[in-house]
């Protein structure tokens, strides 16, 4: 391996991190309400875990408030309909 390869490896390695450090702060709390926060929340759809933004609408309500809408109530099973329309306080 020679200096040219560890160099570029390194930076390669170098950008990951900065790139999983942006992620991570998209999820600090500001006091603000971010649709992001949700981002690691799996629901059960049919035997298989998705994650909930893909099976509802995430969006801000107000500046404290995240809102959930199933994409169409037919995606979301008779016992689920209570916790896909919720309002997250």
């Amino acid at each position: 391996m020679t200096i040219a390869d560890i160099r570029k490896n390194a930076e390669h390695k170098m950008h990951q991190s900065i790139e999983a450090f942006k992620t991570n702060l998209t999820k600090v709390r500001t006091g603000r309400a971010n649709p992001a926060l949700l981002d690691t929340v799996h629901v059960e759809y049919y035997g298989s875990m998705l994650p909930l933004s893909q099976v509802a609408n995430l969006s801000l309500l107000d500046a404290r408030t995240l809102v959930s809408r199933p994409g169409k109530k037919a995606w979301v099973p008779r016992s689920k309909r209570p916790f896909a329309s919720r309002i997250w306080a």
